[in-house]
């Protein structure tokens, strides 16, 4: 193969490397340019974030405190599902009665499933044997004082 032929075919090589990242380069703008749009454009807000919230008992060995439940369930959900679904779940005990060990945790309403099955996993709370039995869940805080009031166990 002589040396004119070698130039030709690298001079036939480039142009069609040339032209394919042209055709690349285009795609790629139109691309950004419709990320620019949508950016631009900004995204609906999605809303408030909707809460469930779980009626629960805590039978234990002795009285625990609402602050030891709390942190026996957020203990229990790290452990089993991790750091990211605990902060994306957002589990709040916000009422807790220490003499019935009755009680309701708030939690985002995506991540109700996980905040149940944590429940039934949390087996100690205050160094305490303690096992923990969701009640029924509720979308207000109003029902789930009555549900609450209402319980016999």
């Amino acid at each position: 193969m002589s040396l004119e032929v070698f130039t030709v075919l690298l001079l036939a090589t480039s142009m069609v490397l040339l032209i394919a990242s042209i055709i690349l380069l285009g795609k790629t703008i139109v691309y950004y340019k419709g990320v620019k749009r949508l950016l631009e454009t900004g995204l609906k807000p999605i809303g408030k974030a909707r809460k469930r919230y779980v009626v629960f008992t805590a039978l234990c060995e002795e009285r625990v405190s609402q602050r030891d439940v709390e942190n026996a369930i957020s203990e229990t959900m790290k452990k089993h599902y991790g750091v990211s679904i605990y902060r994306k779940t957002s589990p709040q005990v916000i009422l807790y009665d220490e003499s019935t060990g009755r009680g309701v945790v708030r939690v985002l309403h995506a991540y109700t499933s996980y905040l149940i099955a944590t429940l039934g996993l949390t087996k100690r709370a205050g160094g305490r044997n303690c096992l923990i039995v969701p009640i029924k869940t509720t979308g207000t805080l109003r029902k789930a004082r009555e549900i609450l009031s209402k319980s016999k166990i």
